[in-house]
């Protein structure tokens, strides 16, 4: 039986990575993150259940801070799907930083469709969920109408 197992020096980086990752959660002080290291990289996802959307954006951004880097809203323009994230270093080591935002949607007869802005601001609901260029979806970190859940808007 031929078992593959890893090269000593891929422990040893993954190794490092794991020691980057621990001062990464000691300097931060943050309870609740999920890490995962390899020899390629280190990944910290701010889960959910640390705080609010607001909140969550702003642990991202001190991660980016103490990984040397800028945290930043990205958009994707083939799903409804948002994210603050981060690409920086520590120790030499590449990391990535993220946490999930939840798109605003609205009730249609098909299910929810979500919501977008186009670059002067105005708020349309985008069927299919592809982004226009030029355009960012609508999230829970805007505010929405007053009585409504951050994922759903009144119609």
């Amino acid at each position: 039986m031929d078992t593959a197992y890893p090269a000593i020096t891929d422990c040893a980086v993954t190794a490092a990575a794991m020691r980057a990752a621990a001062s990464i959660i000691e300097e931060s002080a943050l309870a609740g993150l999920s890490v995962t290291c390899s020899s390629e990289q280190i990944t910290v996802q701010v889960c959910e259940c640390s705080g609010d959307p607001a909140g969550r954006a702003g642990q991202v951004g001190l991660l980016a801070r103490i990984a040397g880097t800028q945290a930043y809203r990205h958009d994707s323009p083939v799903t409804a799907y948002c994210q603050v994230k981060a690409y920086g270093q520590v120790r030499g080591i590449p990391v990535s930083i993220f946490t999930p935002i939840q798109v605003r949607t609205r009730p249609a007869d098909t299910g929810p469709v979500p919501l977008a802005a186009d670059p002067g601001g105005q708020v349309t609901a985008v069927p299919g969920g592809k982004l226009p260029s030029g355009w960012r979806w609508v999230t829970e970190l805007d505010p929405g109408p007053a009585g409504t859940a951050p994922g759903q808007e009144a119609t």
